[in-house]
């Protein structure tokens, strides 16, 4: 299969400085590791100056002729003739020639291997002339001056802009475009963490792992159908290792060979100068744990190629390195502390911690696999099945089935008995989606328990209230005696809790998050429950920091399940109150963790149905679209509890295509089917999402009805209030309820409520409603920035073209037909096509004319 090169992303924000600063006569500094995309940074900027009329003229170093003189510019074309003497002058004045013109610059690439004198001319020309230098070297060399190392008396200045990893997003976006089809969520999260967000080394992975069968295109998707190795990308990793001496790269694979391995290990191994050089070069990482730092190797693949390197005396004789210094050195733990190396929350972190969760649930899966295989009894069953369903495929069923068939429940008591028929229960109903087999194992199992055959009665009301419906008999079914023992009672107040707070009955839900409290420490689903109750309550302060304490316990001890549990919850948390701050960043986090665990199953509906809508109100399109069909495709019904429901991301989706009539009715229409599940919390949620798109009279006269049969209104009665002033244009009531709003935490809501309660004060000539809602409108922005507060929503008006559209709709406006369009972007006519249809509906317009009119009102 023939590919292209990847499409530059991620790094628009970059390139546009380095313009300002070229154009300000300022030298530049492109840094980076090997892969890490300087030269395709270069050809990006150069590209941009020669559109804007530059003449840029670039030189490029080469390692095996860097002691020929002036080799780098004479095979640019500059100098190279006349008299041998004369060369070098010659040279200077070729070069200054070429760069004599109103606005020119010199790029140098790969200035690590240029020649001295190619070097010494460039930087005459720069002192002399004032011409501006793009230099693209190597990250983490010691300070110089010139390639070779010479001292230099002066230092020219120069802005050093680095070339940091791309993010996840990024990252799939660019090997989408390589690969010409989209990768495979799973694999993708493979492929990133193993690459630690060096776009080069995810190129060449995928390149040779593409070519030897590894990676495979299975209908409209690349899935990796083996381990991502290949033999082919030795030779590219061997490049990050050239510029270390022997005792570094020996100290490299010494740390890749003792894995994740604690500072205090790796100091016994390694020397404080070796480890300083390794940081410089970015070559190791520090990551924050308990009280010493953890250490790895990065970027995650050079691990890989340690282990495949077969080198075996190599290998042998670092071991017994390893063996012999651990035996011997004293701990460093007491001089260093945890704060000292805090990691900072960087795309190359994100795919480090990626990595480490899948380290740690393999190393889980090795040690609970081997516990089964010895033992086959119900707990090490139930161990081993949860390590399994941790990085959960399709493949991991059969050896699933094969684990619950040959387990022996005689070999153990009742309570472990117990807690396998309530995995295997719950494996039939949330992975195999057969609900009546997940009942049927219930009842044949709840009869030789005893008192524990009631731990099966609470998974029974979890199921039906999570797939079907709330049973009628639940409060009977989940009763808690004084006599039960503790373990039985708290799996019976768990799903109480579930049950209470989805119904709205946030008291009751409150009574019993109180008991399981007094039984011992909170389980993950109960921790992120009484967070969901919260926020119902309308403290959303409260309810964000619960979930970011869980997400960062669960960092810190590696906690797959956990990260993302409290990761779904949190999302959810940031939309409802429309605060956007972070989360862009936490949803690339919690997907590039890969697919979410089949338990419980509304995590994957909530990441799947809040990623699409986030992705779709910041206009990434064709991301929202993906992910609504991955939404699409899970067999799971919608879920009791807030943001459990796919109709979310399709009520965006349709906003955003100009047709809210369409969004409000998928909301209303789910949110009714929710209510006659019992399900109120969800449901009500659901109701005022429709309002909130398409408000009528009717729909809030019945919300208000279902409101009058809670027994706590929750937030929700302050948002019809809103709704209901904002209908018949009552500026003083829209105040009021921008009042409660903010009270209440709505963000996003009580903002624009203060917007439309001014635009009203002003129609209506009521100076005293614009003061007031411009100083609340203030005092909002002033405890929160502007930028992430979203206050804009499922409005019509919040409905702005992508940047793609934008494009188009500019070249369209200066008089471009569709082919040309398609010929300056490299878009098919047809894709050309379909942007226009949209731009023209989304700003109501019906020619291209119109079209410029449009664009320039918006930005006269």
């Amino acid at each position: 299969m023939r590919k292209r090169a990847p499409v530059f992303v991620g790094r628009k924000e970059s390139v546009a400085r380095a313009i300002d600063l070229v154009q300000a006569g300022i030298s530049v500094d492109i840094v980076g590791g090997r892969g890490s995309g300087r030269s395709t940074f270069l050809r990006a900027l150069e590209h941009r100056l020669v559109d804007a009329d530059w003449t840029v003229v670039t030189v490029r170093g080469i390692a095996s002729l860097r002691q020929h003189p002036l080799a780098a510019l004479h095979l640019a074309g500059i100098g190279g003739a006349g008299r041998p003497g004369g060369a070098l002058h010659e040279t200077a004045a070729a070069l200054k020639a070429k760069l004599h013109v109103e606005r020119a610059v010199l790029f140098l690439d790969d200035w690590d291997d240029l020649d001295e004198a190619s070097w010494g001319i460039a930087e005459s020309l720069r002192r002399q002339e004032g011409i501006a230098v793009v230099v693209s070297r190597l990250q983490g060399l010691r300070a110089r001056h010139t390639p070779t190392g010479l001292d230099a008396s002066t230092l020219e200045p120069s802005y050093v802009i680095d070339m940091t990893p791309l993010g996840f997003e990024d990252m799939e976006q660019a090997l989408g475009n390589y690969l010409k089809a989209p990768i495979e969520s799973s694999t993708m999260s493979r492929i990133y963490a193993k690459s630690g967000g060096n776009i080069g080394l995810a190129v060449s992975l995928v390149d040779a792992t593409s070519r030897e069968g590894q990676l495979e295109l299975r209908g409209t998707e690349w899935v990796a159908s083996r381990d991502l190795w290949s033999p082919g990308l030795r030779a590219v990793l061997e490049a990050y290792l050239e510029n270390l001496d022997s005792a570094a790269r020996d100290a490299l694979e010494i740390i890749a060979i003792a894995g994740l391995a604690s500072l205090d290990t790796v100091r016994k191994l390694v020397d404080w100068g070796t480890l300083e050089l390794l940081e410089e070069r970015a070559m190791i990482t520090f990551i924050s744990s308990g009280t010493s730092p953890l250490i790895a190797v990065i970027p995650p693949l050079l691990v890989e190629f340690f282990r495949h390197e077969p080198l075996s005396a190599r290998r042998v004789r670092l071991t017994e390195l390893i063996v012999e210094r651990l035996g011997a050195a004293q701990s460093a733990s007491a001089i260093l502390t945890e704060q000292m190396y805090r990691p900072a929350v960087t795309p190359e972190r994100e795919a480090l911690f990626v990595r480490l969760l899948h380290e740690r649930a393999r190393a889980l899966r090795i040690v609970t696999a081997s516990e089964w295989e010895s033992v086959k009894s119900p707990s090490h069953a139930v161990r081993y099945i949860e390590a399994l369903s941790h990085t959960f495929t399709a493949t991991v069923n059969a050896t699933v089935r094969r684990v619950f068939d040959e387990t022996d429940e005689r070999l153990e008591d009742a309570p472990s008995q117990a807690a396998l028929h309530a995995l295997a229960a719950r494996w039939q109903a949330y992975v195999e989606h057969d609900l009546e087999a997940a009942r049927a194992t219930l009842s044949r199992a709840r009869r030789g328990l005893g008192i524990y055959g009631r731990v099966l009665d609470a998974v029974r009301v979890e199921l039906e209230f999570n797939l079907e419906t709330l049973p009628e008999q639940f409060a009977a079914a989940l009763e808690v005696t004084d006599d039960l023992p503790g373990d039985v009672k708290i799996e019976l107040l768990q799903t109480q809790l579930l049950v209470l707070t989805g119904a709205g009955r946030l008291r009751d839900a409150q009574r019993v998050l109180d008991r399981l409290e007094s039984l011992g420490p909170l389980s993950t689903a109960s921790r992120v429950l009484q967070a969901t109750m919260v926020l119902g309550t309308g403290d959303y302060a409260s309810t964000l920091g619960l979930l970011h304490r869980g997400l960062d316990e669960a960092h810190g001890v590696l906690d797959l399940h956990g990260v993302r549990a409290f990761g779904a919850a949190a999302i959810l948390c940031h939309v409802f109150a429309g605060n956007t701050g972070g989360l862009e960043e936490l949803i690339e986090t919690i997907f590039a963790a890969g697919e979410p665990t089949p338990f419980p199953p509304g995590n994957q509906l909530t990441l799947l149905s809040f990623g699409a809508l986030s992705a779709i109100r910041n206009g990434q399109i064709a991301t929202g679209e993906r992910l609504i069909g991955e939404l699409d495709r899970l067999s799971t019904p919608d879920g009791p509890l807030p943001g459990q429901s796919r109709a979310w991301a399709h009520a965006q989706l349709a906003v955003f295509n100009g047709d809210p009539a369409t969004g409000a009715r998928l909301l209303w229409e789910s949110s009714e089917r929710l209510w006659a599940r019992q399900a109120r919390f969800a449901a009500l949620s659901g109701f005022l999402g429709a309002v909130e798109i398409e408000t009528t009279d009717e729909r809030l006269r019945v919300i208000r009805e279902y409101l009058s049969v809670v027994e706590e209104p929750l937030t929700f009665q302050v948002q019809v209030d809103y709704f209901q002033a904002r209908l018949h244009e009552d500026a003083a009531g829209v105040l009021d309820a921008a009042i409660g709003l903010n009270t209440v935490g709505r963000i996003g809501l009580a903002l624009q409520a203060c917007q439309s309660a001014a635009a009203l004060g002003e129609y209506r000539n009521e100076p005293e409603i614009v003061q007031r809602a411009e100083q609340l409108r203030l005092s909002i922005l002033e405890r929160h920035s502007p930028g992430t507060i979203d206050a804009t929503r499922f409005s019509v008006s919040a409905v702005t073209l992508t940047d793609r559209e934008h494009e188009v709709a500019r070249l369209a406006a200066d008089g471009l037909t569709n082919q040309e369009i398609a010929n300056q972007l490299v878009l098919s006519v047809r894709t050309v096509e379909t942007h226009m249809h949209r731009v023209m509906r989304k700003l109501d317009v019906g020619s291209r004319h119109a079209i410029q009119d449009h664009l320039e009102r918006v930005n006269p």
